[in-house]
């Protein structure tokens, strides 16, 4: 992103070039199974997928028309993508706000045919929210082990408490 904003001279003749190739490179899905030596390398394959996804949400607003082919196959990617992200909070936190870059254009449309998945609580509940129960550590303002900040986690707004924190 940094150098396309140094050098936009050069953004209209590489992007025709490397969009194929970011597009490619989101649909690696991966191994299905990790093992605990390669877990490091699967985070760091799903962060580099996550950062290509946030730099396609940010061409979306200029070059819409060269990313519109590729519409469904990036759709799919993210829903990939937020399937099967290892418990990174701030992967997963860049994937949904890259997700609601994609929400509040055109390319929703992609997302329409997967929105059963989009829907499904398992995949949001994945990630605990970092203030749902929080130590006492003397100052006495905070929660207790136990006590609750009035987030149910069976309710409704628990989707919406995640992307609030966003």
């Amino acid at each position: 992103m940094f150098l396309f904003q140094l050098y936009g001279r050069y953004v209209q003749t590489n992007i025709p070039v490397l969009l194929p190739l970011m597009v490619s490179a989101i649909s690696i899905p991966g191994p299905q199974n990790v093992s605990p030596n390669w877990r490091n390398h699967f985070v760091d394959l799903k962060g580099a997928q996550v950062k290509t996804v946030s730099f396609l949400t940010y061409l979306l607003r200029s070059f819409a028309e060269y990313i519109r082919p590729h519409e469904e196959s990036i759709s799919k990617s993210i829903v990939n993508l937020l399937v099967t992200c290892p418990d990174s909070v701030s992967i997963r936190k860049e994937l949904l706000v890259a997700t609601r870059h994609v929400l509040s254009t055109d390319f929703r449309r992609g997302l329409y045919p997967l929105i059963d998945t989009l829907l499904e609580e398992r995949l949001m509940r994945r990630l605990e929210p970092v203030t749902m129960r929080l130590e006492v550590k003397g100052n006495g303002g905070e929660l207790t082990d136990g006590e609750s900040n009035g987030i149910d986690d069976n309710s409704s707004s628990y989707l919406n408490y995640c992307l609030l924190k966003i």
